[in-house]
């Protein structure tokens, strides 16, 4: 024979008066049972039963049920001081009176996962940002189509300068050609038709953009001494735009602003900074992995092209070298590098970078054959004029 659920003695309060009535309850697999003192019994259905906020204490527990028409509904009330009550209510009637979490003997635990999931928070959020978001993004990156590429580059092109930077001519042309046609040899099933701009900023510097577009400033130019050193800097800037680093960027910064709008809720903006995005310089920033791999690549193309290698190490020395004198001319008393210069610096220096290419160089592929070897290599050199005006960022 099952055993009488025990009977716990509770508080009734009728919800019309402020008066109080001793009652007896008990649990049965369909309702709770009060028995008053002069014998009545009613029964309070589960579906019909709340737990109170107020009464999910220690001490005790508040029950409350809702009864009559909308216009004219009571809400009664039962205050059981013995919280063993809601363990044999769960044994009869599991989850009638709410959740596994609304129990007092469980609020330790609750607390305890809503803790841990304050302290996870942050991390997902930056594994999410760190190694999900470029994982999806390079995933895109490599299902883009060419022509696809070709027009976004087109429009950061444009967005980045409003003046289009000046397309080699005459012998400065001819020069550029041939050393692109004999660097572009090697990969000959390569998709894109490279186009190679001048811009006459005195800024040492270049930059490879979506779609084989590649715009090297006359401050470069200015620095190198031989085709073979240009030869490195664009061997560097193709395989960016093969292995397409500023695409796969250009998607991880959208993707990264579109789960921030949603986030947030501003799904208005999701798609608006798209254009935004594709014409601040600092989507064109490439990561230290990237970096490496256009450098390492690059150096694989100039031995693969016969192309003496000792030019590509000779003007990343340069390069590090003009770095570290424009770190110490711009930072201020703080120690601190201006936003500007970092916007500029798409290439971040890598200390072991030019050791990397000195040991890829040496001793590696057939002898190299001469690069332009009757070229007038100062034609290459003009004094740098104003640039066109470029677009600065809203602020």
């Amino acid at each position: 024979m099952a055993a009488t659920p025990a009977a716990f003695r509770a508080w009734y309060y009728d919800g019309r008066t402020a008066n109080k009535h001793p009652v007896l309850i008990r649990a049965t697999p369909q309702s709770l049972t009060l028995r008053f003192k002069n014998g009545q019994e009613i029964d309070w259905p589960y579906p019909q039963i709340r737990l109170s906020p107020s009464g999910k204490g220690k001490k005790s527990v508040h029950l409350e049920r809702t009864t009559g028409d909308p216009a004219q509904s009571v809400t009664e009330q039962l205050l059981v001081e013995d919280t063993t009550f809601l363990e044999q209510v769960e044994a009869i009637a599991p989850n009638a009176l709410g959740s596994f979490w609304s129990r007092p003997k469980h609020a330790s635990s609750r607390r305890i996962l809503l803790w841990l999931a304050v302290v996870a928070i942050p991390f997902l959020l930056y594994g999410v940002w760190t190694l999900a978001i470029p994982a999806m993004a390079d995933r895109v990156a490599e299902n883009v189509p060419v022509e696809w590429e070709v027009k976004l580059g087109d429009t950061v092109y444009e967005s980045l300068f409003r003046g289009a930077p000046q397309t080699a001519v005459g012998t400065q042309k001819q020069m550029l050609d041939a050393i692109s046609e004999r660097l572009l040899a090697t990969v000959p099933d390569q998709p894109y038709d490279f186009r190679v701009s001048i811009h006459p900023s005195n800024q040492i510097n270049a930059l490879a953009l979506p779609g084989g577009i590649v715009v090297v400033f006359q401050g470069l130019l200015n620095q190198t001494e031989s085709a073979e050193e240009l030869a490195g800097v664009l061997a560097h800037e193709f395989q960016h735009v093969l292995h397409r680093h500023s695409t796969r960027g250009i998607i991880r910064q959208l993707a990264s602003g579109m789960l921030l709008s949603m986030m947030v809720g501003d799904t208005n903006s999701v798609m608006s900074g798209v254009l935004q995005t594709a014409g601040e310089l600092d989507s064109l920033r490439f990561s230290r992995s990237m970096e490496t791999e256009a450098d390492r690549e690059g150096m694989k193309m100039i031995i693969a092209a016969r192309i003496d290698p000792k030019g590509m190490v000779r003007v990343f020395e340069k390069l590090e070298k003009e770095e570290k004198k424009l770190l110490e001319m711009v930072q201020d008393e703080t120690g601190n590098v201006p936003e500007w210069t970092q916007y500029l610096s798409t290439h971040p220096a890598a200390g072991n970078r030019v050791k990397m290419l000195e040991k890829m160089s040496a001793g590696n592929g057939a002898p190299p054959q001469p690069l332009l070897p009757d070229a007038d290599w100062s034609t290459m050199h003009k004094k740098s004029s104003t640039p066109p005006q470029q677009k600065t960022k809203e602020p």
